[in-house]
């Protein structure tokens, strides 16, 4: 990957969570970070699209495919995979919604790049980043799946009150609950609980984090509590939940990769599917952090998010 651009933003990140070779051999430099808040994970997203800004095509629900059958971009699909592991690698957990758990029965955030998980360990960090799935009301999470019974995964629900009903009807594996948590003092106020339940956790036992109201849960109680658990770097993989969190303002950056296809129309995902889009009166914008070619067919670009930019 060929670093063909860098601001003088990124110049200034000086967080580093642990050297790495393999990191600056192939990115050309470690991935760094500037602080993060003191209330919440610095949040960052990693998501692959086309020219168009499909991230799947009308026959392939996977995002795998609009890397993968990039004909010619070559191996580019293959940097793609290793930049999201490289990601995978610096931070401390991951989400996906629950929908992702349908596309693979092996689906998990590991990081499948020994080099990178090596160092990793190395330098204090688990194996395996935690794993929180995300759920608004918990129905689209296949509760049987692997994820939830590999020991070695260390694996968390994140959803709603709603969620919770769903869960207690249908859940076989032991889980563990927290909450449901409203306000931010119930968060305060029960940081023991939460300590308590969320340190060290045996991956034998799922727990359950509860927050919000009916079939909503509250993203920024969710993040409070994994920042006090020392979740200090997360990454999003749920493109639904990733575009919630540009809404509110919780976002940090996004790793865009762009592969050169073209998709066209069909009812695909795209990054806010469903939602109601921002107007032109009011909209977040970027900076663009760096940027790395593999071809002429394959660019990787890292923005950071700049939110309440106002017409003068």
């Amino acid at each position: 990957m060929n670093n063909i651009f860098t601001s003088h933003s990124l110049k200034e990140y000086n967080s580093i969570p642990f050297e790495s070779r393999k990191i600056k051999e192939v990115y050309g430099d470690n991935i760094r970070f500037p602080k993060p808040p003191e209330d919440r994970p610095y949040v960052f997203a990693s998501f692959v699209t086309s020219i168009d800004g499909k991230l799947a095509y009308v026959d392939e629900p996977s995002a795998f495919y609009v890397a993968a059958k990039n004909i010619l971009a070559g191996d580019g699909s293959m940097a793609d995979f290793w930049l999201l592991n490289a990601l995978r690698g610096v931070c401390d957990a991951s989400i996906i919604g629950g929908n992702s758990l349908h596309t693979d029965d092996d689906y998990s955030m590991h990081i499948y790049d020994e080099d990178i998980e090596k160092d990793r360990i190395k330098h204090g960090l688990p194996q395996i980043p935690l794993n929180i799935v995300i759920s608004l009301d918990a129905t689209d999470i296949p509760l049987e799946h692997k994820i939830f019974k590999d020991e070695r995964i260390p694996t968390i629900i994140a959803t709603s009150p709603a969620g919770l009903e769903h869960i207690e009807k249908n859940m076989k594996q032991d889980y563990v609950v927290l909450g449901p948590y409203v306000t931010l003092d119930e968060v305060e106020n029960n940081k023991e609980e939460i300590l308590n339940k969320l340190i060290d956790f045996q991956n034998t036992i799922v727990p359950v984090i509860i927050t919000g109201e009916g079939g909503f849960p509250n993203a920024s109680l969710l993040m409070k509590i994994l920042r006090e658990i020392g979740v200090v770097r997360l990454l999003i993989e749920s493109p639904g939940y990733g575009n919630y969190l540009i809404k509110q303002k919780i976002m940090d950056e996004l790793f865009l990769n762009l592969s050169c296809v073209y998709i066209g129309g069909g009812d695909t995902m795209t990054l806010g599917k469903g939602d109601k889009g921002f107007l032109s009166t009011y909209h977040p914008h970027t900076e663009v952090l760096s940027i790395h070619s593999h071809s002429p067919h394959f660019f990787f670009l890292r923005h950071r998010l700049i939110y309440d930019v106002s017409e003068k």
